[in-house]
């Protein structure tokens, strides 16, 4: 910030019939406006930061604490061995299923701590002192862990993806988000609920027999928590993400305030049933209630995920096949975003050139698959005006990363993709989406929205050429909008569409359905 030079030396005169004459007006200070400070806004987010790990480092030694006393010296170290085994594993299947947008590291870490050092303290409070007010062991006992435990942890967990969701409300784009975030803080719960059962168990049984009864206890029960149910409190948080994530893709107002509600009972539910079954049932019934309870829900939970990242593929290449039609991504490269085939391909290729053409080809990935899903909140409706802006930025960048990414040849599945009008590539005509009246042959928006024609011409009559996007497409930002159906005219500066008839209001284009 600059200031203005002192002036000369000496006394200052004020000038005749100025602010600070005898008689004049009183001198008004000048008022500085709201302009940015270089760095300000990364200096807030590493103070933020310093807070939040503080308190989680805080939260950690008390939890720790509290667990060491329970367990004593001996049953921690051992009760943090084993917990630690399964935590590694099961977060890396979690982080593959999150391969086609990656959650950052931050939040993910927030989660895992949120989840071993909050959650636990939290749940670790409230389920003791019911336990005393039910007269009811330390341990706990069976109508605390049946109804008041599952209420109590369940809210606990599902918070931070909540928070999460609100925080990151432009980025947190559904189901699978949801997911990654439930298994982070499940694990991280987990942990540390494993490290206070095992600490205990060796504790008490090498009090008994030595410490080789000791292990040998540690092992029976790492048995059942850390080898055959690892993913419990996982998978049943993965109850409430699931609604979350339903309500974060909706507009109603009724679906985003019940989803959450339903997933949150629904997961209190599912561990509620476990808990009874862990403290009801003896040996043989708790296998069968494992057999046919547990392996059956986390059965059909890794299936339901499997098919909403494919769904979320299938998402990704529908809504980068809009912006093909007019122009401003060539067909050939969106089965190297929208699949993980094509996605390993392209890194792998650009790897063989360096580590900047590497960088280059994940940048363009991440660059496309954002672009895809701004371009699937706007087709919903669940997102601001704001987001044309950061709409035709993502283009724009697009745009400037492609020249730069180093293409492999051209595989046979990204040959299958549909073509349209205006637009060739290879393999001839296809049926690709149009904004023309008639039957449509590609999605609309919403359930029973107007289908896509295949009437409508594509910007430019030639192949785009493949090192990069062609110039002056028409259809790209001409400075001017042209006030089209469902295009929002306060918008300077926007795509406002191909050339043609123009389609429905809130049918398919460069343009949102009205706000």
């Amino acid at each position: 910030m600059s200031y203005p030079s002192p002036g000369p030396a000496g006394s200052p005169q004020p000038a005749a019939g100025s602010a600070y004459s005898p008689g004049g007006p009183y001198p008004q200070p000048n008022v500085l406006g709201s302009h940015p400070v270089p760095g300000q806004r990364r200096n807030q987010g590493i103070l933020i930061g310093i807070v939040i790990a503080v308190i989680f480092a805080i939260a950690g030694l008390v939890i720790f604490s509290i667990v060491a006393r329970s367990t004593g010296a001996g049953g921690f170290t051992w009760g943090l061995v084993f917990a630690f085994v399964p935590v590694i594993p099961v977060i890396a299947l979690y982080l593959w299923l999150d391969r086609y947008e990656p959650e950052p590291t931050k939040y993910i870490l927030f989660a895992l701590c949120w989840g071993a050092f909050i959650a636990t303290l939290v749940a670790l409070f409230i389920n003791t002192k019911v336990s005393m007010l039910l007269e009811e062991t330390g341990s706990g006992g069976f109508r605390s862990a049946v109804f008041v435990a599952p209420p109590v942890e369940e809210f606990a967990k599902g918070a931070v993806i909540l928070l999460l969701a609100l925080i990151r409300r432009k980025e947190f784009d559904g189901i699978i988000d949801g997911l990654v975030y439930a298994g982070m803080v499940g694990v991280g719960f987990a942990f540390t609920e494993n490290i206070l059962y095992y600490g205990r168990i060796f504790s008490e049984l090498s009090e008994e027999a030595g410490n080789d009864a000791g292990l040998r206890g540690v092992f029976v029960l790492f048995f059942l928590r850390g080898f055959l149910s690892p993913f419990a409190h996982p998978l049943f948080t993965s109850f409430t993400a699931i609604g979350i994530g339903i309500a974060v893709r909706h507009r109603s107002t009724a679906v985003r305030f019940l989803a959450p509600i339903v997933g949150y009972l629904t997961a209190v539910l599912a561990h509620g049933l476990w808990n009874a079954v862990a403290s009801w049932a003896n040996g043989t019934g708790f296998i069968m209630a494992y057999l046919f309870l547990m392996v059956p829900i986390f059965i059909g939970m890794v299936v339901f995920a499997l098919v909403m990242r494919s769904r979320e593929g299938k998402m990704i290449a529908s809504r980068l096949y809009d912006y093909v039609r007019f122009g401003w991504l060539v067909a050939q490269d969106v089965p190297l975003i929208a699949t993980l085939r094509g996605r390993k391909a392209l890194r792998q290729n650009a790897k063989r050139y360096g580590a900047e053409a590497e960088a280059a080809a994940k940048a363009f990935q991440q660059n496309a698959t954002d672009l895809a899903y701004l371009r699937d909140k706007i087709v919903r409706q669940v997102i601001g005006p704001d987001a044309l802006k950061t709409e035709k930025r993502l283009l724009d960048e697009l745009r400037a990363r492609r020249p730069s990414v180093p293409f492999p040849p051209m595989p046979a599945f990204a040959q299958a993709g549909p073509q349209f009008q205006g637009v060739p590539g290879p393999g001839g005509p296809g049926v690709g989406p149009g904004i023309g009246p008639g039957p449509g042959v590609g999605p609309g928006v919403g359930a029973g929205g107007p289908g896509a024609g295949a009437g409508a011409p594509g910007p430019g009559g030639s192949p785009p050429p493949q090192d990069g996007y062609p110039p002056a497409q028409p259809g790209y930002p001409s400075g001017q909008p042209t006030g089209q159906p469902g295009y929002p005219a306060s918008q300077p500066d926007y795509p406002p569409g191909p050339p043609g008839q123009p389609g429905p209001p809130g049918g398919y284009g460069p343009y949102p359905p009205p706000q």
